[in-house]
């Protein structure tokens, strides 16, 4: 069952949007205090209620409380406040996008402590201890609550961070600036974070660094802090779907060793060995799974490998080659062990990606083209080009754009998008046949200024 809150009032940022109550199937307030979680990006959590892309959250939700591996929870979803969205999920860098360039993080932060989570406890049998009360949200919506949960652990004792928004990268130049804070102390009980492969310029290289950090902290890798690399996974709503699972049962679920280390290494399916170039950094750590289903990346795990000069440990279960050649790597987590072969090759850790992309006519001339996030130049009527050096082993979506919502489609009306991984020098033509209309994609939901 979901409620839908209609223009839920915040007097610390001063506008209003619907917020969406999941409650868990047989909810009886007499059986409360419910463990609860409160998610971003609201009106895109739950398939029977919002918009869609969805994380369809009720149904994962559903599926685990009635096989019993999550016990009966509240999921409040706080609808984003669409202009605004960038603002209110910044703390400490305002988001580069914003011509205005606000910092709204802590009025949104005061808006959920001091606005909606009262408003809630009034109206649902929700707990008030921190140890059973999560944060979670993807991309901006990992960042503000990876800050809300360091912040305001005494408030949020669970987050789940996923794709997280942690780095500008300049899409023209490639200049990164850090739009999150390290904090120096630990913060929420558990953490989840994860990333997937083929988010483009949210890199698993920054996710990858935060992990390393909360470890440096303090955090027990695969017990306290679970993290997920998902090599195949775009920056989109479905990998996100997919992911949250695993994420509550981390959160919310019962602690259990895994059962199985499957065999997931990013190019398994299609060769004997995953080749990589000197200098590049490698993600070794074994994907493993509990019996509940709960399934991460085992940071824990240990390794050791062969021929030895050929790698070296560069972070928490991640390894640069040294040289050319052939190394096995043996991860051993809970007692099983799963090995992988890497075909090292001489380069460098970057390679170049030149991009050609022909748009339709009746493109205005002055928009910008951009190629997975990263920014073209019109060289000719209705043609544009770009070329990068870029990290080996990033992965694009092949998305052809010119601004939210504004996407390049194929000849049969469809997105244009041949996902990617940047593993060598590589030249590409794409043809682009026509827009998507922004204006066509209405949300009823999100914040409105304005008394």
């Amino acid at each position: 069952m979901i409620d839908i809150l209609r223009g839920v009032r915040s007097a610390a940022l001063g506008n209003a949007r619907d917020v969406f109550v999941y409650l868990p199937p047989r909810y009886d307030a007499t059986h409360g205090p419910y463990p609860v979680v409160y998610l971003h990006d609201g009106q895109h959590v739950f398939a029977a209620a919002g918009l869609e892309p969805s994380w369809r959250l009720d149904e994962t939700l559903d599926a685990l409380i009635t096989a019993g591996t999550l016990p009966p929870l509240v999921a409040v979803g706080v609808s984003n406040a669409g202009d605004a969205r960038g603002a209110e999920y910044s703390h400490v860098a305002p988001y580069p996008r914003d011509p205005r360039a606000r910092l709204a993080g802590e009025s949104y932060e005061d808006f959920l402590i001091e606005e909606l989570m009262p408003l809630i406890r009034s109206r649902y049998a929700v707990t008030v201890a921190a140890g059973r009360t999560a944060v979670m949200g993807s991309s901006m919506g990992g960042l503000v609550s990876y800050h809300l949960a360091f912040r305001r652990p005494e408030v949020f004792g669970l987050v789940a961070i996923m794709s997280p928004f942690l780095v500008f990268v300049d899409p023209q130049t490639l200049e990164e600036t850090p739009v999150y804070r390290r904090f120096a102390e630990r913060g929420p009980r558990r953490v989840w974070l994860d990333i997937g492969g083929m988010e483009g310029l949210i890199t698993v290289h920054h996710a990858r660094e935060l992990a390393d950090q909360l470890v440096g902290l303090g955090y027990t890798p695969d017990a306290e802090l679970r993290y997920r690399h998902e090599p195949a996974a775009p920056h989109h709503e479905s990998a996100w779907a997919t992911r949250a699972a695993s994420a509550l049962l981390h959160l919310f679920g019962t602690e259990g060793p895994p059962v199985e280390l499957p065999d997931a290494a990013p190019d398994a399916a299609t060769a004997d060995a995953e080749v990589v170039a000197v200098g590049q950094a490698v993600d070794v750590a074994p994907l493993a799974l509990r019996a509940d289903g709960c399934a991460y990346s085992a940071l824990g795990a240990s390794l050791a490998w062969d021929p030895e000069p050929l790698l070296k440990p560069v972070g928490t279960a991640l390894l640069t080659p040294t040289a050319p050649g052939l190394a096995r790597v043996c991860a051993t987590a809970g007692g099983l062990t799963v090995e992988r072969e890497l075909s090292v090759v001489a380069g460098e850790p970057t390679a170049t990606l030149d991009v050609t992309v022909v748009t339709p006519p009746g493109t205005p001339e002055g928009d910008t083209v951009y190629f997975s996030g990263l920014v073209t130049t019109r060289i000719a009527p209705g043609v544009h080009h770009g070329v990068w050096r870029l990290p080996r082993g990033l992965g694009l979506n092949g998305s052809v754009g010119r601004g939210w919502r504004c996407d390049g489609l194929d000849s049969d009306g469809l997105p244009v998008g041949e996902p990617l991984r940047h593993d060598r020098d590589r030249r590409l033509v794409v043809h682009v046949h026509g827009w998507s209309d922004p204006r066509a994609q209405h949300d009823p939901h999100q914040g409105t200024d304005g008394s």
